[in-house]
């Protein structure tokens, strides 16, 4: 399925930031209640830091830890935070959350340590041990939609 063209429903994002707004006082089940609406989401998106040929994830590297591959919850924050690096939008792509989260794990067997959400935005992360589990909570892919060509 061509992934170019396809966003998240508009309500499920911002299901997922109320979420994190209310996760803040809510300790490690604040936490689980993001993974789980971000799991709820149809596509996952990334920023290719590499070429259409060796695609290379955008990571952070926080300090004493292995890097942190960045999702984003929507093609917009992905997009933002792709110009924040001095890229355009043809570096953002999408992947719809089960190949998401096989992405992800397969990226934890090379190295990586974990996934961040929204970064800087959200910024939730969780190493990828836990990455495993989420599959768990998928949902159905009707989550998702075409965008109109007036969007993209």
């Amino acid at each position: 399925m061509d992934t170019e063209n396809l966003d998240n429903a508009p309500v499920l994002v911002a299901e997922l930031d109320r979420l994190h707004a209310d996760a803040a006082g809510a300790g490690i089940d604040g936490e689980i209640a993001v993974w789980k609406a971000a799991t709820r989401l149809g596509v996952w998106f990334f920023i290719n830091r590499g070429t259409d040929d060796a695609v290379v994830p955008y990571a952070v590297q926080p300090p004493g830890m292995a890097p942190v591959v960045c999702v984003y919850s929507c093609r917009e924050r992905a997009a933002a935070a792709a110009a924040a690096l001095g890229q355009g939008e043809d570096v953002v792509f999408g992947l719809l959350t089960p190949k998401a989260l096989e992405y992800a794990l397969a990226l934890g067997e090379r190295g990586g340590g974990g996934i961040v959400l929204d970064h800087p935005r959200i910024g939730l992360w969780t190493p990828m041990a836990n990455v495993s589990r989420f599959g768990a909570w998928l949902v159905p892919q009707s989550a998702i939609r075409r965008v109109s060509a007036d969007e993209a």
